[in-house]
């Protein structure tokens, strides 16, 4: 039997209808029995994950409190550390490295209970969008293993839609969350940078970098964000901001909504296919009553303009050392992109971080009286292996820049941002994007749940998974 959701897992557990042992051996069967053929895992740890249920189902025997991931099975993405446990991010480079402490993520996890079944594969050091990885493997689509998961957050969406997990640890730096759960068909959840602590996970460019999560429902990221979220004070990058209930949220029900639909940048460059995914869900969201309103937001084609240079000098100084000393042991396609980081001028950098602040103000501006605001999450779906270019609108495109089209920008902004299912094109999942203000991660969880409610049943699992 796989993992149920998290919220059901919690329900079976108060009516002992089953223990965490029972469930985390079901999991680590299904890893076993999957595994070979999605790729999803770099590194298994049965023997710890074992060991953790085992004290799960003791606390629950001796009557103590459950917390909402108590006996859980989950994954953590193979860039973030877990004490004694190798953490490759991906690449050769590292194969041999491993943890000498938990990341605060990881280790919040491991307090509320949760029991971690292992580490995720993933693009080579999160540097790519399809988690094609010459040294571990590429991770296959769940709906279709002649298609790539998305990235760089892949193996951990695909675990979670093939259900050997009930939820999943990612990283998001241009949509390394988001787009995987689109692709995917999971609920994928960037928070505003600095909800979560990101110390302990190996860095991309840390000016973005978020962690985030992967899950099946809106509820599921709700419980999972609790866990995770808040201060580090280790972490200056954290925000001392309170971190409200977040299974509240999700709770609520009525009240005016106003959503902003996106057009322009957000809406252009989009495939076809996807573009009537979405009219069809603008459509089925008209039923709830939300006052729905198109909005414009130049500002995320700006944003898109900050990214590169901010991008490329931050990655490529951290791998530096590497590019010089052993620029071999990459794969192609990463040191490519890590390249491109010698070229950028210090001005130019220094520019584009310097233009954030005021390009952050002009959105808020842009989204005052909005809730929300919908966009796709990935202008297509889940193109085949191997794939370099996509036709697109007639002409031809980096799958790199395609993917993360629509995502990047919000990294750039620093807003919060949910990747949401939003039905099938073609037999493939395609994902809406919601995103709000600063730390709303609430305001996102309460609508994306509403939505799930009131489209409850209309897509399942991809038939691996069921």
């Amino acid at each position: 039997m796989p993992p149920k959701t998290i919220s059901e897992l919690k329900e079976a557990y108060r009516s002992n209808s089953a223990t965490p042992t029972e469930v985390t051996k079901a999991a680590l069967a299904r890893i076993g029995a999957l595994n070979p053929r999605f790729n999803c895992f770099i590194t298994v740890l049965p023997e710890s994950a074992m060991e953790a249920a085992k004290a799960s189902s003791r606390r629950m025997e001796e009557g103590k409190p459950i917390d909402p991931l108590d006996g859980v099975p989950v994954a953590v993405k193979d860039i973030v550390y877990i004490e004694g446990v190798r953490c490759t991010a991906g690449s050769n480079i590292l194969s041999d490295n491993v943890a000498k402490y938990d990341a605060p993520a990881v280790r919040r996890l491991k307090a509320a209970g949760a029991v971690i079944v292992g580490t995720t594969n993933l693009h080579e050091f999160a540097c790519g969008v399809t988690s094609e990885n010459p040294h571990y493997g590429s991770v296959r689509n769940p709906w279709d293993p002649t298609r790539v998961s998305g990235g760089s957050s892949g193996g951990s969406a695909a675990a979670t839609s093939l259900g050997m997990v009930a939820g999943a640890l990612g990283t998001d730096t241009a949509g390394s969350v988001r787009i995987p759960a689109s692709l995917c068909g999971v609920v994928g959840l960037k928070p505003t940078y600095g909800r979560v602590s990101r110390l302990g996970v190996i860095p991309l460019a840390p000016t973005f970098d978020t962690v985030g999560t992967l899950t099946a429902s809106c509820t599921d990221a709700a419980i999972m964000l609790q866990a995770i979220a808040g201060g580090e004070q280790q972490d200056v990058t954290t925000s001392a901001t309170a971190v409200p209930d977040y299974l509240s949220a999700v709770r609520e029900k009525g009240g005016r909504v106003r959503l902003g639909v996106a057009k322009g940048y957000l809406r252009e460059g989009v495939s076809p296919g996807v573009g009537r995914a979405l009219d069809s869900f603008v459509g089925r969201l008209s039923e709830l009553g939300w006052d729905l309103a198109e909005v414009d937001m130049p500002e995320t084609e700006e944003a898109s303009r900050l990214f590169p240079p901010i991008r490329r000098a931050e990655a490529t100084a951290f791998h530096l050392r590497w590019l010089d000393a052993v620029p071999e042991l990459y794969g192609a396609d990463v040191k490519e992109l890590l390249e491109l980081g010698r070229a950028v001028k210090a001005v130019d950098y220094v520019n584009a971080v310097n233009a954030r602040p005021g390009l952050m103000e002009r959105a808020l501006a842009t989204m005052d009286g909005l809730d929300a605001v919908l966009s796709p999450c990935t202008p297509i779906t889940a193109p085949p292996l191997g794939t370099r270019d996509v036709e697109v609108g007639g002409s031809s495109r980096p799958v790199y820049s395609t993917l993360n089209r629509l995502t990047l920008p919000l990294n750039v902004l620093g807003f919060p941002a949910l990747s949401l299912p939003m039905g099938l094109v073609g037999g493939l999942p395609a994902g809406a994007q919601l995103f709000a203000r600063p730390f709303e991660e609430g305001t996102l969880l309460r609508l994306g749940a509403e939505i799930e409610r009131s489209l409850q049943g209309e897509a399942g699992p991809p038939a691996v998974a069921s």
